[in-house]
């Protein structure tokens, strides 16, 4: 099993213990060292997991020790320190005690602080051997992302390795910043980030107070422009032309939705809205089904009824979702409701199939994980179906 799926399956496990832990010994046991075993190691072999590992400066005979709740080794040797606190604690609060064990102990090269579902990772990237202040990942672990998901699997004892760690955690830090860069340039650009765009287009001539003034709207809808209707092109990877699904009317005009807003153009009124909602949707499930099918062919429709992901073409189409208003749900071809309760449990199933075999109900589009090996098996049915199609003979 592949390890997003051991992580997803590891969710659906401690979601209904969350309620019923009380007090760190608690989480430590219910979701801490859940945690680590789906990283691959045995809790219960200290050769691997030490429990209580004394990490202090200090050579002492008797008296109060540091000790960190667990070390992590690898070859022997501690490498990965994890601090356990009460679910629900902030975390922020104790990386004071953690660099003290971190700083203690020059083999390890990663610490971890955890209520058992967030987890902040710390590393020693400004000076060798003294934590960085600040984490490199911070995660939520019932609400990952694909990319956070990979961050995690760093982790495992089959991928783990100090030096990997060290260049992730560099990357990430960079990226970090440049997200939060580009993000708040998106929000609000900076004068001096509209000049210099302003000054990559000769047509725009001299650059003055007044003419930034004009450009900052503009330069912030032509980002926002560009980045959707990028991630809108990634997904059609098919060079078909859109077919006609035989229950809709033609298709309308289709335009890409800046977040929150409806096209101005007159023209555009009664089109087809794609929405930055539906293809995170989109680009979510396409992840999934290549992470399985690497070479896969995933495309996408929108129509005024519901957004459709495909195969090739429209007419090899798997599922249908509705995610840019309420009520949010997704519909699954050739998965029926008991299977579908089986594949996606506590996800409340939808009456009516006039969408497909199966429809589910979502409280936000964060729950869409939820449905992760019922979207993949949708998929594989259909490929197999078309499979099987074309191999039945032909009327002559």
């Amino acid at each position: 099993m592949a390890f997003h799926d051991d992580l997803a399956a590891h969710v659906e496990r401690i979601r209904p213990r969350i309620p019923h832990v009380r007090g760190e010994e608690a989480t430590k046991q219910a979701l801490v060292g859940p945690l680590l075993q789906v990283l691959g190691y045995d809790i219960f072999d200290p050769r691997e997991v030490r429990p209580e590992y004394v990490a202090d400066f200090a050579t002492k005979k008797a008296g109060q020790f540091e000790k960190i709740d667990y070390a992590v080794c690898v070859g022997g040797n501690p490498a990965i320190f994890v601090e356990c606190k009460t679910i629900g604690a902030p975390l922020e609060d104790h990386g004071g005690q953690l660099s003290r064990y971190f700083n203690a102990t020059p083999s390890v090269r990663v610490a971890m602080i955890t209520d058992g579902t967030k987890v902040r990772v710390f590393t020693d990237l400004q000076q060798p051997n003294i934590m960085d202040a600040q984490p490199w990942l911070d995660i939520d672990v019932l609400a990952m992302k694909p990319a956070e998901v990979e961050a995690l699997r760093r982790f495992r004892k089959a991928d783990f390795s100090p030096d990997d760690i060290t260049a992730l955690a560099e990357e990430m830090v960079y990226y970090n910043a440049m997200l939060s860069f580009v993000a708040g340039q998106l929000r609000d650009p900076s004068d001096s980030f509209v000049r210099y765009v302003a000054g990559e287009i000769p047509a725009i001539g001299r650059i003055t107070v007044k003419v930034v003034e004009r450009l900052t709207p503009i330069l912030r809808k032509a980002i926002q422009s560009a980045i959707l209707e990028n991630v809108a092109r990634s997904f059609d990877r098919t060079a078909d032309a859109p077919i006609a699904e035989p229950d809709t009317q033609p298709a309308a005009p289709v335009a890409v939705a800046e977040p929150g807003s409806a096209p101005s153009d007159p023209s555009m009124k009664g089109a087809v809205i794609t929405t930055a909602e539906e293809l995170e949707a989109a680009r979510t499930i396409a992840t999934w089904v290549r992470e399985v099918h690497p070479d896969a062919p995933v495309g996408h429709r929108d129509s005024k009824s519901y957004f459709t992901l495909h195969q090739d073409n429209l007419r090899k189409w798997f599922l249908r979702l509705m995610v840019d208003r309420k009520p949010m749900w997704v519909a699954l071809r050739h998965v029926k409701p008991d299977e579908a309760r089986r594949l996606a449990p506590g996800v409340e199933l939808l009456e009516g199939s006039q969408f497909g075999d199966c429809r589910f109900s979502l409280v936000a589009l964060s729950d869409l994980h939820k449905l992760r090996a019922a979207v993949i098996t949708a998929y594989e049915r259909e490929a197999a179906r078309v499979v099987e199609e074309a191999r039945e003979p032909t009327d002559t």
